[in-house]
């Protein structure tokens, strides 16, 4: 037999007797109970955030190229760079399309419409053609020389090129269901008669249903006051960089002196390949780990591989670019976590 069943009885007994007594216990204690909250020693858990990079199935981009007098070198720049744009394309599988307009209104051979390769034929470079093609083919597109008009008007030139001659000269070359991509590279402002600055963000904010389904670009030069290099002086590029603002896009000083990395990155961003990742939550910072895992093989990178933006809330590679399907995962102890409130000992009090 147990304790407890040897001692029932008598506790049993002594309540009873109490009972039958009618006497009065104060079985209560002190009023107020002072305690102190001990909780289990338990880890912070962490959260990861898993994204896999995609490529867009079809994009449609549209360089819009200044052919004014004092753009030789530039464009000089633009072709010769132009093969880093291509690496993002060449063999990708992605159903591209790249065309060339200049920034030219009024001579009606242009005035929006797509420059020809006279070699090849055919108004724009697509996924038939190989790498070295395509290359070869946009520096015979984008040398446009420097006798344009002065009056450099590339909203007008674009809009047109994707509108009023989208089924005429330019047919076949935008798509509904494809991206969009828009990169202009100029030294002067915007001189647009056909479509306001806003008319013409709103316009390209309704092309379509996503927001990271359009991009416009801007090579131009720099707020607030432009720039200066060998090649002369760039006036900020107003009425363009107002449209990257408005419609989300990349902006590079046209007096930079080499254009390979922005057409790097314009090529990734086109393709829909990103270097950026957002987290769910914000992080404790110190806490961020990143991993790559590519074919079921998996990466971990060093802090000194990639940058955090609490003002984003993302992770930045510095120079990688993962591969598509790849998967990017980051994990961290999240910022609502590490600051939950202490608890107040004078709150934890037993009361009557």
């Amino acid at each position: 037999m147990s304790a407890l069943s040897r001692s029932l009885p008598f506790l049993v007994s002594a309540v009873l007797s109490l009972s039958a007594g009618c006497q009065e216990y104060n079985l209560q204690g002190p009023e107020t109970v002072v305690t102190s909250y001990n909780p289990p020693d338990l880890e912070v858990a962490r959260k990861e955030d898993r994204v896999t990079q995609v490529t867009v199935p079809a994009v449609d981009v549209l360089f819009v190229v200044d052919n004014s007098g004092s753009m030789i070198e530039e464009q000089d720049n633009l072709r010769q760079n132009f093969e880093g744009f291509m690496d993002y394309f060449t063999d990708s599988g992605l159903d591209y399309h790249v065309g060339v307009v200049s920034t030219d209104m009024d001579d009606r051979q242009q005035s929006g419409r797509l420059q020809q390769d006279d070699g090849r034929g055919g108004r724009y470079i697509d996924n038939t053609y190989s790498g070295a093609d395509a290359v070869s083919s946009f520096r015979q597109r984008a040398a446009l020389g420097t006798n344009g008009s002065r009056d450099e008007r590339g909203k007008d030139a674009a809009y047109t090129a994707l509108t009023t001659e989208a089924n005429s000269t330019n047919a076949g070359f935008y798509r509904e269901e494809a991206v969009l991509s828009i990169v202009v590279i100029s030294d002067e402002i915007d001189y647009s008669r056909k479509i306001s600055t806003q008319e013409f963000i709103s316009w390209m904010n309704s092309l379509k249903p996503e927001d990271d389904q359009t991009w416009f670009s801007s090579i131009v030069g720099p707020a607030p006051r432009g720039c200066s290099s060998g090649a002369g002086n760039a006036e900020e590029g107003v009425g363009y960089l107002e449209v990257t603002d408005g419609v989300g896009g990349i902006t590079y000083s046209i007096c930079e002196s080499d254009y390979s990395s922005v057409l790097e990155e314009l090529g990734m961003q086109a393709a829909g390949l990103k270097r950026e990742f957002f987290l769910s939550e914000a992080p404790v910072p110190d806490t961020i780990t990143v991993s790559v895992t590519t074919d079921g093989d998996r990466e971990k990178f060093d802090e000194d591989a990639w940058t955090y933006s609490g003002t984003r809330n993302s992770v930045t590679f510095s120079s990688y670019v993962p591969d598509p399907l790849a998967v990017v995962g980051i994990s961290y102890e999240t910022l609502a976590d590490a600051q939950a409130p202490e608890r107040d000992d004078a709150a934890d009090t037993a009361e009557d």
